[in-house]
């Protein structure tokens, strides 16, 4: 053992020469590159007792690891830059010494460098000793005491638990250390060390002969990890070696490594719930879709944590307001589905989940029969619970920012391991960070919705007039669907006169939608009562601006169109611009041009010098020429300017010249706004008529002279196509299932899985006249089918279909990822280029729409669950 407690090297890598001074006094170290880890060690060269990473590697972490592969015996230090992030990284990366020392430059670094140095010179002598057990003491190093002697005593002082066994695996001997680990007394010399140690004969066993009495002895296996008597954990090699006498036996060297893998496993379970929680908050804030927030958290949860999951969710009366169930196996769906039903109608609730929507954490370890009764006291949904699998649950609160949300539920199924304090614990920060999400959620959504529903009320049907077909558009913003300032307007003077109004208040948020509505109602009620010229009412307009304090400023177009006297054929139009966008007129020969000012430039917006001086354009419109009024959002495209914008819209105009009104809209919407714009985007068209022409309405989609029947068929397909360009949000319910779309062909069984469900919703609502629920589905699926075939045929995967239901409604909600790529209803399209379902679909629901979220695309739609007038069957049917 001559030498082993003599310094050995010291390898830097990464220093730089300016570096040289934070390990000046260092005794033998010498300087590398850090490609150098990577390669194997060299025969030559002498111990390590010391890797040192220097500042100048970025990959510190990485450097580490390779050190301790090639030296594994030496202690490691890393002096960073920055130590904090560096300790951070290393704190659950594999593969990394546990006395890894990582310092700053300005620490105390050579007396820190000494200490780790001493400690890998103490363990290097341990090794020695260990060497000298397996290979007798030499003559040379050793002259007096015997071999036997000099073995026996270097077993005694070993600093390790050793016990000797025979090629065979019986026991022969053992040091103090190895008594006191596994409690050994002396009837136990001669049995099986597997009687000893579970585990190690195969080790003993495998271990290769020795070769002569002072052959070098081989390691015959990796070393062996085994778990005694439920409370130790032992790290085992097997060395083979013999006695003075030539007799072949195998030391099993044993650590006790139970500290250490306590310490590591609680690193590792750590370093899982730092993860999961990381998970659960990155799948949270992908959404402000409440549905969609508490189903990506329970996909989060299970089975990562649970093997199912209930979120549970009340409102504001505490009243249910929806439940989301997750189980991790497939095939139990259905009964999934069933509990989600029967808490949601009939507002039951676990008796945990009722304690965690009042504040309280429940963990109960341990759920047997007769405990699940205690705790599910109703009999159909304790059934249903039972079929899910209890064996351990815990309940806690989701809270709000002002109050509890409800409840989330995590279980684990018989054959899963109990749940612990420390899983209560995490439960409790997962339900907290969940509780903020799903109030943003909620928050956003009802703040959508009362947005929405201002914005869809101002834009009103425009009236019907004799000398003149009108036509309005309004395409929200695809981000999210919310409001904006842009409005348009048309209606009648007392006088008579038809008053078009087009505006856009600046900015685009609900403050934009509120000054809009503002100032849409002091145009209408200064331009009803009032016979001034358009730009005195604009001037009128800015005066109650500055008047009313409303400090928003709005670019306009009002237009006054007079009907045609008697003797006339024209209609006579007076308008003042505002800084809008100038209007398009398309004459009746087909070409296109821009109304601009006399002046050559709008006037001042509105809202900014309330004394600024506005002036009145005129021209005549004849009959077959059409009038467009628009805003920005139709012409702005990114890295284009207006201009460009401009001769685009004449180009496309032009090109649309010989369509009705209608359809002209929705052609320049298609090629102007293929996709869902960064802006909103309104439109009014108006198209005089010659005075032997019928009025058919204000969005007519027919041809002059049509009859009424086809004038009110032409006016409620003009007013689906109008519904489909409008975004909306979905309603705010709890899926009660969701449905993979995969591809057409799986369709079929999508089709069935929604009948069913849509026979048992009915039935279980008291619906039992066979005839009528027949009627109900069969409907109900022409609808579902559409929206579901869309979804693959023009969407993108991943997509799905959830069924929502509420009262006398479902709701069915199918989602893809094209976001971008908007239902289109079909206009002079040929028939194998669809949307002409999405007629279909307007036409048997209750309501219906589409939302955008980022790349995600809901469409909508409302099924009502009882017979419309056009399913009644006939008396022939009935008999």
């Amino acid at each position: 053992m001559t030498g082993e407690g003599v310094p050995g090297r010291c390898v830097l890598a990464g220093f730089s020469a300016a570096d040289a001074a934070l390990v000046e006094g260092l005794e033998g170290a010498e300087r590398i590159d850090p490609s150098e880890l990577a390669e194997p060690p060299g025969p030559a060269g002498g111990p390590v007792d010391l890797v040192v990473i220097g500042p100048q590697v970025t990959a510190a972490v990485s450097m580490v690891q390779r050190a301790h592969r090639r030296w594994p015996d030496a202690s490691v230090a890393v002096v960073a830059p920055d130590p904090v992030t560096v300790r951070r990284q290393v704190s659950y990366a594999p593969g990394v010494p546990l006395d890894l020392l990582v310092a700053g430059r300005t620490d105390d670094l050579l007396l820190r460098f000494q200490e780790l140095r001493a400690a890998s010179i103490g363990r290097r002598r341990h090794s020695a000793v260990l060497a000298a057990v397996v290979h007798g003491v030499g003559a040379a190093d050793a002259p007096s005491p015997s071999r036997v002697t000099a073995m026996g005593a270097l077993l005694e002082h070993a600093p390790l638990a050793v016990l000797v066994a025979g090629s065979a695996g019986e026991v022969l001997g053992w040091n103090r250390r190895a008594e006191d680990l596994f409690g050994l007394e002396a009837a136990m010399r001669g049995t099986s060390v597997d009687d000893v140690i579970p585990g190690a004969l195969s080790i003993v066993t495998s271990a290769p002969p020795g070769n002569g009495p002072l052959a070098a002895d081989r390691v015959a296996a990796p070393p062996l990890h085994v778990r005694v008597a439920d409370r130790l954990e032992v790290e085992l090699s097997a060395v083979s070696s013999q006695t003075d006498l030539d007799r072949p036996v195998v030391l099993l060297l044993a650590i006790d490594v139970t500290e250490q893998r306590r310490v590591e496993r609680e690193r590792d379970r750590l370093a899982a719930q730092v993860d999961l929680l990381g998970q659960i908050s990155e799948s949270l804030m992908g959404s402000l879709d409440l549905a969609e927030s508490q189903s990506r958290l329970a996909g989060a949860l299970v089975p990562a944590l649970a093997d199912w999951v209930s979120i549970h969710l009340r409102d504001d009366h505490d009243q249910s307001a929806g439940v989301l169930i997750r189980h991790r196996d497939p095939a139990l769906d259905a009964v999934v589905g069933k509990a989600e039903r029967l808490k949601s109608r009939r507002g039951l609730s676990t008796e945990p989940s009722r304690r965690a929507a009042a504040g309280e954490a429940v963990l109960l370890r341990d759920v047997d029969a007769e405990e699940l009764v205690a705790q599910v006291p109703d009999a159909g949904l304790h059934s249903l619970v039972r079929l899910l699998g209890t064996r351990s649950l815990i309940a806690v609160p989701v809270p709000g920012r002002t109050s509890l949300l409800g409840s989330l539920l995590l279980v684990r199924s018989p054959g899963s391991a109990p749940y612990t304090a420390a899983d209560r614990d995490l439960a409790v920060e997962i339900g907290r960070r969940a509780g903020i999400a799903l109030d943003n959620a909620r928050l956003y959504s009802g703040q959508r919705h009362l947005a929405t529903e201002l914005q869809q009320s101002l834009l009103t049907d425009p009236p019907t007039v004799a000398f003149a077909d009108i036509a309005v558009r309004y395409v929200a913003a695809g981000q999210q669907a919310q409001v904006g300032g842009d409005w348009y307007d048309a209606f009648r003077q007392r006088r008579g006169d038809l008053v078009l109004v087009i505006g856009d208040v600046v900015g685009h948020d609900t403050r934009a939608a509120a000054a809009m509505g503002q100032i849409r109602g002091l145009v209408r009620g200064i331009c009803f009562s009032s016979a001034d010229v358009p730009s005195r009412l604009l001037s009128s307009v800015d005066e109650a601006i500055q008047g009313l304090e409303l400090n928003t400023m709005a670019t306009a177009v009002l237009a006054q169109l007079s009907p045609p006297t008697a003797d006339g054929r024209d209609v006579r139009m007076r308008w003042s611009n505002a800084g809008h966008p100038p209007p398009v007129l398309l004459d009746a020969t087909g070409r296109a041009h821009l109304l601009e000012p006399g002046t050559g430039k709008a006037d001042v917006l509105l809202g900014v010098d309330a004394s600024a001086r506005r002036t009145t354009e005129e021209t005549t419109l004849p009959a077959g020429s059409t009038l467009l009024f628009y805003t920005d959002g139709l012409i702005e495209r990114r890295g284009e300017d207006l201009d460009q914008g401009l001769r685009r819209l004449l180009a496309t105009v032009e090109q649309h010249a010989s369509a009705d009104l209608a359809t002209l809209c929705d052609a320049i919407l298609e090629v102007m706004v293929p996709r869902a714009g960064e802006d909103d985007v309104a439109m009014v068209a108006v198209r005089p008529r010659s005075s032997s022409a019928e009025p058919v309405g204000p969005v007519v989609d027919g041809d002059d002279g049509a009859s009424p029947a086809t004038g009110r068929v032409a006016a409620a397909v003009d007013a689906a196509r109008t519904s489909w360009r409008r975004l909306s949000a979905v309603p705010d319910l709890v899926p009660s299932a969701v449905l993979e779309l995969t591809s057409l062909r799986q369709l079929g069984a999508v089709r069935r899985a929604v009948r069913a469900f849509l026979t048992e919703s009915l039935q279980a609502g008291g619906e039992v006249v066979e005839d009528v629920i027949d009627e109900v589905v069969q409907r109900s699926i022409l609808v579902i089918d559409e929206l579901a075939s869309n979804a693959l045929r023009h969407g993108a995967l991943p997509a799905s279909l959830d069924l929502r239901e509420a009262g006398d409604h479902w709701v069915v909600v199918a989602t893809d990822s094209a976001g971008s790529v908007l239902p289109t209803p079909a206009v002079s399209r040929p028939a194998g280029q669809g949307g002409y379902g999405l007629y279909v679909i307007a036409d048997l629901t209750s309501a219906h729409g589409v939302e955008v979220d980022g790349d995600r695309k809901h469409v909508w739609a409302r099924l009502a669950k009882h017979l419309l007038p056009a399913d009644q069957p006939s008396d022939a049917a009935r008999s």
